[in-house]
């Protein structure tokens, strides 16, 4: 009558160096000892075999006794034994696994107790490993001082590009930073925490002065025709570098230090619009005297490529004007865009213009 057998569960993969645990289930007696074989798959070579006193279904490889290599294959066998010293059988067919050297996986662009200087940061990974054995998913993750998780990028499964921005670290504030990952065949890897703090300066609003020296009266004359404006953000802001606020999901209204009044002009620089979105709105403190929106459009304009513009809708005491602004190749994601609306004679208009790379 064949005895039960064990049923290895199955072994990832593991550096030789540092060893593994192979576990296993087991239905029949009371477990006190276990034994491991391990044979080198292609000679059959025993390169393990040790008797462990345990009542737990696992079994630490001992490596003072193994002689396992990275990137070899192997295959596994377990025999539980009772109290009463009875062996089990062995597995016709051995659970097989492969030694693989530990992957190297690390941030490439920051240390431990770093200094970020602005408000939101890129971090970037590399992964390698000395078999060929692939990164299947990773992640990063942001979390305070203490550990507790502010935000993650998920678990992405392009492995072509290892990087995530964060954005919206406070100033003078620490955290720490975080990635996990996981190879084609089970390995984890894992950065550990890496602490870093945050300190940028915040510009400071001011006004170019004008100053005219009064000699007959011994004084001088100080004028300033620039005046601030605050904005307030319908939620709380989100800087990006100290100097743009991010307004994907938000949105930013001035309702004081400025008025519509005759001709006028507005200058605004952003980039990464999404089509059909509008960036603007622009209305007069007077009901009904004007009311501008500022869409971002795209399309071909008779043409074989995507192109871009600007919609510029006015509205006037009921009265309806439409303008388009001149039409520009399509912008790429950090591509800068300034867009200028102004009123001339009466009549609203707008033009635009690509201003670089956001740096």
């Amino acid at each position: 009558m064949n005895k039960i057998q064990a049923t290895i569960y199955p072994i990832v993969p593991f550096d030789a160096v540092i060893g593994g645990t192979i576990k296993f289930n087991w239905s029949g007696n009371q477990a006190f000892k276990n034994r491991c074989i391990i044979k080198n798959n292609e000679t059959a070579a025993v390169v393990y075999d040790k008797t462990i006193n345990s009542f737990k279904y696992e079994h630490p490889l001992d490596l003072t006794v193994a002689t396992l290599s990275n990137g070899n294959k192997y295959n596994a066998f377990i025999t539980v034994f009772d109290k009463d010293n009875v062996e089990s059988d062995p597995q016709q067919i051995g659970q097989a696994f492969i030694c693989l050297k530990s992957p190297s996986f690390a941030f490439t662009n920051i240390v431990s107790n770093q200094v970020i200087s602005a408000s939101s940061y890129t971090f970037s990974l590399s992964y390698s490993q000395e078999n060929g054995e692939l990164l299947d998913s990773w992640s990063i993750s942001l979390y305070t001082k203490s550990h507790s998780l502010l935000s993650t990028s998920g678990t992405q499964y392009d492995t072509s590009v290892l990087s995530h921005t964060f954005n919206g670290f406070t100033n003078k504030n620490e955290y720490s930073v975080r990635a996990v990952g996981k190879t084609v065949n089970g390995i984890d890897v894992d950065t550990g925490y890496i602490n870093l703090s945050v300190t940028y300066s915040i510009r400071d609003v001011f006004s170019l002065l004008e100053p005219t020296n009064l000699a007959k009266q011994g004084c001088i004359q100080i004028r300033s025709n620039i005046v601030s404006s605050e904005g307030h953000p319908e939620s709380e802001a989100i800087f990006i570098n100290g100097e743009y606020v991010d307004l994907k999901n938000n949105s930013l209204s001035y309702t004081e230090g400025f008025a519509l009044k005759g001709d006028f002009s507005l200058a605004i620089v952003f980039y990464n619009a999404e089509p059909n979105q509008e960036i603007l709105k622009l209305s007069s403190s007077t009901s009904n005297a004007l009311d501008i929106s500022i869409t971002y459009r795209i399309g071909k304009f008779g043409t074989d490529e995507m192109r871009a513009c600007y919609e510029l809708k006015a509205t006037s005491y009921w009265v309806h004007y439409v303008r388009y602004s001149n039409i520009i190749a399509l912008p790429q994601n950090d591509d800068k865009i300034g867009v200028l609306v102004y009123r001339r004679d009466g009549f609203p208009d707008i033009e635009i213009r690509k201003l670089g790379k956001v740096v």
